[in-house]
């Protein structure tokens, strides 16, 4: 019995989606708006850009080299003293910062955090900490939690999660729905990192769109860490020219993520 012209063309197409597999969410996102460059201290980048997809999103994102750059946990070990990301960074000299890790009602890092070799918390395997961004002799790396091992050396480290992207593709099975603004941390794995923010998508839509080539061809994402988000989504930076700006955060947060040049330049990251 010979099929008719639509249920071939059905047939067809289910061929093709079975050999290349189901389209992926990336294909979907695209640069709707750009502004030009902004140049930090050091030679850092801020890129803004409006992508369009799933959901209309901005996402600002800070560009430096790990030779360059140093990458510190700044902690606020109490409530009551706890400060803006804007004030703090701009006490401390920084060059660029954002928000970091979850915390507790009572104020305490969830998981383990080190800042300046301070060590607080205890290591977690919770679903919110499939990651660590680890500092160990100068070298910064972003790790997944099966991958790190207590060692000597380590003078920052922040545990977070979920995962968004590995091996430059997106980590499947995250929440698709709740959208929200979102802080996270990115690394092509060769010496170039990001600090960014993206309001508002899901944790599924940001590693999608994370992980679109194309979106940011400044730096191809190998791998990319989700922070704490929601009201704690906050980014600061310092022009070339000394000018102060950002996004501020809605409430105090236990920890920062803070980028300041290096005084001697030095080479390696993953």
């Amino acid at each position: 019995m010979r099929l008719s012209a639509r249920l071939s063309c059905f047939l067809v197409t289910l061929f093709m989606v079975w050999v290349s597999g189901p389209l992926s969410a990336q294909s979907a996102w695209r640069v709707s708006s750009q502004e030009a460059p902004v140049t930090l201290v050091g030679g850092a980048v801020l890129l803004k850009r409006g992508v369009s997809g799933p959901v209309e999103a901005q996402v600002n994102l800070i560009v430096f080299s790990a030779a360059k750059y140093d990458l510190r946990v700044v902690t606020q070990p109490d409530r009551a003293g706890a400060v803006s990301l804007a004030s703090k960074m701009k006490a401390l000299g920084a060059v660029a910062g954002c928000n970091g890790g979850y915390f507790t009602p009572e104020f305490q890092p969830l998981g383990l955090e080190v800042g300046d070799g301070v060590r607080t918390g205890t290591w977690g395997r919770g679903p919110l900490l499939g990651g660590v961004l680890v500092v160990r002799q100068g070298r910064v790396s972003l790790l997944w939690r099966d991958e790190y091992a207590e060692q000597k050396g380590v003078t920052q480290l922040l545990q977070a999660g979920p995962r968004l992207v590995h091996a430059g593709q997106a980590i499947q099975g995250l929440e698709p729905t709740k959208r929200r603004a979102r802080t996270f941390v990115l690394t092509d794995q060769a010496g170039k990192w990001a600090i960014g923010t993206c309001k508002s998508v899901s944790l599924q839509e940001l590693a999608t769109l994370l992980a679109t080539p194309g979106l940011f061809p400044e730096m191809p994402v190998k791998r990319a860490l989700n922070l704490d988000g929601g009201s704690s989504t906050a980014l600061w930076w310092r022009t070339s020219g000394g000018e102060a700006r950002g996004e501020s955060e809605f409430g105090r947060v236990r920890n920062f993520l803070m980028l300041t040049p290096r005084t001697s330049p030095m080479k390696g990251s993953s």
